[in-house]
């Protein structure tokens, strides 16, 4: 059977993630996303309203007079930052299970998502080769953090039973050991191909899925643009690692900087760190939640 029908025999409706979230995703991902339309479809789903509407009204972007219209607040906004709180929102929800150690490996990997994403784009006006890419390719970096782990929850909605023992046993080998495994339990997947395959599904161009297959390896055939796009996010998890937001830490020494073509020369890693720690607060409060670094 080939790769694609067995894809197809696949369950991808991520649990916790509502259609109203998956609409608003493709609206976002449009080449010319309408903000009036992502706005009235926002209006229907009381976290993300709360949120856009929290975020307009802060310290940040707050304006001289409060508003409580969700059409206001995106404009006030803009398309950049509503989609920023849409990605955080809709995610953030794809990240938890009713089994309570399933849960807090999955509130672990979401912290990590987070950071990464943080990490990325705070490396951005440091990296003069990523200050130079296409707007649609800097746009994506955000969500391409946030997204590198997203085939985790759906080899648990289709493997939940196998998936308890492989987080049970396996979860403390190293990242190439852990994908070995995920193989050989999965009938022969693993959390990149499946993040892969639902990102394309939800709208996001097949250049970002091949990133997200493949980011494990550190020299892959990727053209110029891609592969800076991948050294990006390898060294951004070199970054989140170091600062402590690992979900799973026995990496090797160096691992996530290897085959790295980024030229990081200009970057302050310790102001990285100030900056990154004080975003993961700040977002995370959006949702009521707490940075766990460690």
């Amino acid at each position: 059977m080939s790769n694609a029908k067995r894809l197809n025999q696949l369950d991808f409706t991520v649990p916790g993630i509502k259609p109203i979230g998956l609409e608003l995703i493709k609206l976002v991902n449009a080449p010319e996303p309408d903000l009036i339309e992502i706005a009235r479809t926002a209006e229907l789903d009381p976290a993300i309203f709360g949120t856009i509407i929290a975020c307009a009204n802060s310290v940040m972007y707050g304006g001289i007079k409060e508003i409580g219209d969700l059409r206001m607040a995106v404009t006030r906004l803009g398309l950049r930052e509503v989609r920023r709180i849409i990605f955080h929102v809709v995610l953030e929800s794809a990240f938890r299970a009713d089994h309570a150690e399933i849960n807090l490996l999955l509130r672990d990997l979401w912290t990590q998502s987070l950071s990464t994403a943080l990490i990325m784009q705070r490396l951005i006006p440091d990296c003069p080769q990523i200050r130079d890419l296409p707007v649609d390719m800097v746009a994506a970096i955000y969500p391409l953090g946030l997204l590198h782990l997203i085939g985790v929850p759906v080899l648990i909605a289709n493997y939940a039973p196998a998936f308890s023992s492989f987080a049970r046993d396996d979860l403390k080998r190293t990242p190439s050991e852990i994908l070995a495994q995920e193989h050989a339990r999965f009938d022969g997947f693993d959390h990149l191909q499946l993040g892969a395959e639902l990102v394309r599904r939800w709208g996001f161009p097949d250049q970002f899925a091949e990133v997200l297959t493949i980011h494990h390896l550190p020299r892959p055939a990727l053209s110029g643009q891609d592969r800076l796009l991948h050294s990006l996010l390898r060294h951004a998890r070199y970054l989140g690692e170091a600062m402590g937001y690992a979900a799973m830490p026995n990496t090797p020494e160096d691992y996530w900087l290897e085959g790295n073509i980024l030229d990081v020369s200009l970057v302050d890693t310790a102001g990285v760190g100030r900056d990154v720690w004080g975003e993961m607060d700040q977002t995370l409060a959006l949702t009521g939640e707490r940075s766990a670094r460690r």
